[in-house]
């Protein structure tokens, strides 16, 4: 009886550091293991990941600060007379009051801060409530309690026309008013009021009543410009270049200076504020239509 044949040894055994493993029928060629990335590789990738951690915190820190703030309305009880009774009856039983602060803050947010670069006010807190007697600065006033903390107060005297609808845009009108001071910079107090004040005009009011806002007085010559602000002339300079009013409220976070407008606009602002003027004082031309920087065009 013969001896049977001695098989050889598996090829795979020995091809083993070579990468190729050879079965009975087919051939597999092993990719080669990829070579480690070099120091500079790296370095580069922590850099990228340190700028977008940078950018992610940025733009969570502007969410948090743009999510919202606690509002609360207080009543005005039955010790107010009528006022205060058509208050809570118009404006806290059914949610209103906050319904008008939100859409005033959010629409004052969106005006004077498009994006980060843009520092806000710290507001945690909004508390809305009748004052106790007629004000008569204002038909509404703003005070900071503690830090973050705000309290709007309204004028009864909002509340005693007798009509169901005029109450209620006279108090949404307030409400604008103070959402915008309560939002805008004011250099820590040294900003010229008349600049702040056509600021929250400008802000707080609907479309027609700007086109319908009384221009800058004075003559084409008077180059006092920043002290004949309005509401008309500051949504001049916003359609001359779009984000002037967001840009100048920014400027006036810490100090006041005239150059702030002159950078808010990207241009000398008396040489604008002077052609203003002067197309504003110009006699209507027949023919002609009226356009809303107070210039004239001819009819077609």
């Amino acid at each position: 009886m013969e001896a049977p044949l001695l098989l050889p040894l598996s090829t795979a055994a020995c091809s083993s550091s070579s990468g190729i493993t050879v079965d009975d029928d087919t051939t597999t060629v092993l990719s080669p293991t990829p070579a480690r990335s070099s120091p500079s590789g790296r370095s580069i990738l922590a850099r990228y990941l340190a700028v977008l951690l940078v950018a992610s915190v940025s733009l969570f820190a502007h969410g948090e600060a743009s999510k919202g703030f606690r509002i609360d309305v207080v009543g005005a009880g039955t010790q107010g007379g009528v006022a205060a009774r058509r208050f809570d009856l118009l404006f806290v039983s059914n949610g209103r009051a906050e319904r008008l602060l939100h859409r005033a803050s959010r629409a004052v947010e969106d005006a004077l801060f498009p994006d980060p670069s843009f520092p806000r006010r710290r507001v945690t807190r909004v508390t809305v409530r009748m004052a106790g007697g007629n004000l008569t600065a204002a038909d509404a006033t703003v005070d900071a309690n503690a830090a973050g903390e705000y309290v709007i107060s309204l004028s009864p005297r909002l509340l005693s026309d007798a009509g169901s609808d005029k109450p209620v845009d006279a108090v949404a009108a307030a409400v604008r008013r103070a959402v915008a001071r309560m939002w805008l910079w004011d250099a820590r107090g040294a900003a010229p009021a008349r600049v702040t004040e056509s600021m929250v005009e400008y802000l707080a009011a609907v479309p027609d009543d700007v086109e319908a806002s009384s221009p800058v007085e004075g003559d084409a010559s008077n180059t006092q410009c920043i002290s004949r602000f309005s509401p008309r002339f500051l949504k001049h300079l916003e359609r001359r270049r779009a984000g002037f009013v967001a840009r100048l409220n920014r400027a006036m976070r810490d100090r006041w200076s005239d150059a702030a407008v002159d950078a808010a606009l990207g241009a000398p602002a008396r040489s604008v504020c002077a052609a203003y003027l002067a197309a504003s004082v110009q006699p209507p031309v027949v023919g002609s239509t009226s356009v809303a920087d107070g210039s004239t065009v001819a009819a077609v």
